[in-house]
């Protein structure tokens, strides 16, 4: 088990890694509640010289990349994430809607298949950012919780 102190827009979290991190889905603690969370390797930044420009398309060392099921899973950001890009098949929620870890949120339709889209925690739902029908990119805000 490992042991961060992650702060985060001026609020501190105790967090503990539960799993093993080099699975896809591990269980955190953030302040004495538990969450699963998505986990993804992340590149390096690579270092190149002077005037040499990045391939097209790779973001630049500034820009922020979006982590489905991190922070936003564990109740930091409060907010579901599109962790695929797709057309929102069917919305399974409705605001002010009490939801428990693995209620079905979402389904995303991505090439031919359907993508069940899971809650991560417990809550309240919140803001519904998204219609049935509508293409979402990755790492687009879905909904948010209310708590």
């Amino acid at each position: 088990m490992k042991r961060y102190r992650v702060t985060l827009e001026g609020h501190t979290f105790d967090v503990k890694v539960l799993d093993d991190p080099r699975q896809e889905r591990v269980q955190v603690e953030v302040d004495g509640e538990t969450f699963v969370v998505g986990v993804e390797a992340v590149p390096l930044a690579v270092e190149r010289p002077a005037g040499e420009a990045a391939p097209a398309g790779a973001p630049s060392p500034a820009t922020p990349m979006p982590t489905p099921g991190g922070a936003a899973a564990a109740g930091i950001g409060r907010t579901v994430i599109a962790p695929l890009p797709g057309v929102i098949k069917s919305i399974a929620v409705r605001p002010g809607q009490q939801v428990t870890p693995n209620d079905e949120l979402f389904v995303i339709e991505a090439m031919k298949m359907d993508n069940v889209i899971r809650a991560q925690r417990a809550g309240t739902i919140g803001t519904i950012h998204v219609t049935e029908g509508r293409q979402v990119a990755y790492g687009e805000a879905m909904l948010d919780f209310t708590n």
